[in-house]
Parts: structure tokens; sequence; C-alpha cells
């Protein structure tokens, strides 16, 4: 009687058979995974390059050389190149334009002149390009191409903010009584008395009565208070900005014998990647303060440039510091934070104070 083996051994030859078959399919799936993960981080740094270029040149402030930052080729080409890990990019294109579906008006050379800054009218359009080649290009079926990321922002001057005044109490004195007329009262009696024949006396008394005095009140002229404009404020000044723990700030030196009041303080800041010591990268605005006195409070997050309408204000030849509180450290400071105020101080409207 025969026994069948049901399971007999594999030999080594087998195994090598085996093995040589799937390798290939094996390293094949690895090598498409390597190529995906290229195309993507490649995708990842160029779109980021384009954000950094025109945020640069869409914020106000002079650039390196002196020129605005809109002006500014070699800062913004700076800009995008910082997150180029691989190496210098391909192409990188500076125009502007004035809105989505219009066509470019002019490109960056340095010399500019052509750009409106009245009602932030134009745009500043930054394209990054990079050729992406396969390592071998037989074996899986991506072709070569150029992977393009194009953002444009509009270059912003100034935003016009319509405010009320601080309510200033007036103070009216309470007017003096002045009397129109002295009172006089009279009361003189008359006396008649003729005898007659039947001897009958006639007692007749005559009263004369004044009326009451009137009294005249006359209300003195309210005094109006007038603020008398200053001859300058040119002279104020500031230091650097400084990014400090966690917050950002600079110190403003007002050397003049009267005080000056902000209108507005407008502040930009790396709300994206301003943190690098946790997973968090992002920054959020949450107060303001001049030397300690907290003017403003809030959460903003997502946007990196806020308007604050207050009031704080600066005493005669003094120095303070202006600073902005974030929700974490302020570590990476990227050369793109700025601070501009306007103040109210009437003569002091045309000389805003902006850093850097």
């Amino acid at each position: 009687m025969k026994i069948w083996n049901l399971n007999p051994k594999k030999n080594k030859a087998q195994a090598l058979v085996e093995f040589a078959i799937v390798l290939p399919l094996l390293m094949l799936l690895l090598y498409g995974l390597l190529e995906a993960g290229r195309i993507l981080f490649l995708y990842s740094t160029v779109v980021t390059a384009s954000r950094q270029a025109v945020r640069y040149g869409s914020t106000t402030g002079a650039g390196t050389g002196g020129v605005f930052r809109y002006q500014d080729c070699a800062g913004i080409k700076n800009a995008a190149s910082r997150v180029a890990f691989l190496g210098p990019f391909d192409t990188i294109t500076i125009e502007y334009d004035t809105g989505p579906g219009y066509s470019p008006f002019d490109t960056c050379d340095g010399t500019t002149d052509n750009i409106s800054l009245v009602g932030n009218s134009n745009r500043v359009v930054v394209t990054v390009s990079e050729p992406f080649t396969p390592i071998i290009p037989l074996i899986v079926p991506i072709t070569p191409r150029t992977i393009t990321a194009k953002s444009a922002r509009t270059i912003l001057l100034s935003v016009s903010i319509e405010v009320t005044p601080p309510y200033t109490p007036t103070f009216t004195p309470s007017p003096t009584p002045t009397p129109s007329a002295t009172p006089t009262l009279t009361n003189t009696p008359t006396v008649t008395d003729t005898p007659v024949i039947s001897l009958t006396p006639s007692l007749t008394p005559t009263r004369t009565l004044t009326p009451p005095p009137t009294l005249t009140f006359t209300p003195s002229s309210t005094p109006t208070k007038i603020a008398t404009s200053v001859p300058s404020c040119n002279g104020v000044t500031h230091g650097p900005l400084v990014a400090s723990g966690t917050t950002l700030g600079m110190t403003i030196t007002n050397p003049y014998t009267f005080p000056i009041t902000f209108q507005d303080v407008t502040v930009t800041w790396n709300d994206d990647k301003g943190h690098q010591t946790t997973g968090d990268k992002t920054l959020i605005l949450q107060s303001a303060d001049l030397s300690g006195t907290v003017f403003w409070t809030g959460d903003i997050n997502n946007q990196s440039t806020y308007t604050i309408v207050a009031s704080p204000v600066i005493p005669p030849g003094s120095t303070v510091t202006l600073s902005f509180s974030f929700h974490q450290t302020y570590d990476n400071f990227d050369a793109t934070e700025q601070i501009y105020i306007n103040l109210f101080t009437a003569g002091c409207e045309g000389n805003p104070i902006q850093a850097p």
C-alpha cells in the first residue's frame, strides 16, 4: 500500500526562483514610492517659495538697497530662494498686474515706476518653476515635467480707517444770577379828618404796594476747547524691531515738549512659521501694550497683518516700548515683520512711524 506525502518539503532552488520573481516587483514598488515622494516634496517647495516671495514684495517699507520692497527684485528672489532645499530654482519671474484676469503690465527690473499705489489697485505676481526628471525614466510611467506655482498679492501702501475721536467733556460754569431791579415797598397811609356839622369824622387810608422784584439771569458764554496744531513730528525716532520671547516690539522716542497720540497701529508678523520649537509653527496675536499698559487684546489667527484702532499716548520727552504679544515664542524672524503707526496729534498726521 502506497502512502502519499501531501506536504513535500521545498528545496532551496525553488525558494531562490520564487524570490527572483518577487524581487523586481518589490523594487519597482519601492522606487515608485521614492519618485512620488520627490515630486510631492518639489511641488510643496515651489508653492511655498512663491508665497514667501510675493508676501515679501507686497508689504510696505524699504528693502535691500533702500528701494521699496515691491521694486526690490533681489529681495523678492532671495525670499523665494530661502526655501530651495534641493538647490536653486530654475526660474523666478516677478510681474505686476491690476487684478485677477488682467495681463501683466510690467516686470521687475529694479526701476519699476509704473506702479500705482493709489487705492491699493496693483498686485505683485511671482511665478516659480522647477523641472522634475525621474531618476530612472524608463521604469515608472512619470514623464519629465516642469512644476510651476504662481502667487499674487495686492501692494498695500496704507489702509484708510475712519475713526471717531475720543470724547472730550466740556465744562460749562454755572451762571451767576444778576437781579435786574431792586424791590421797593411803598406803604403811605393818607388820613383825611375833616369835621362837618354832623361831627362825623371820615378816615380813608390809601395803601399802594409795589409788585415783587423780577430777577433776570444772564448766562455766561460756554468756553470751547480748540486743539493747537504742533509745528512738526518728524523728529520722532524708533529703534529696530526685536523679537524676544513671545513678543515683537520696538522703542519709540518723543523728543518734544508735547505728548503724541496714536490713531492706529498696523503690525505684520510671520504668522505661519514664526515658531519653530514645537510642531505648531503658527503665531496668534493676543495683545498690544505701550510700556506695560495694555491698549488692545484679541485672538488674531491665520493672517499676517492686522490694524489696531487705539489711542495710546507717548509722553513728552520720553522713550517708550511698543510690544505685541503672541501665544508662543517668536523664534523665526524672517524680515517680513513691520510696524506702521498713524498719528492723531494735530500737525503729526503727515509723519507716520514705520519700521523697518
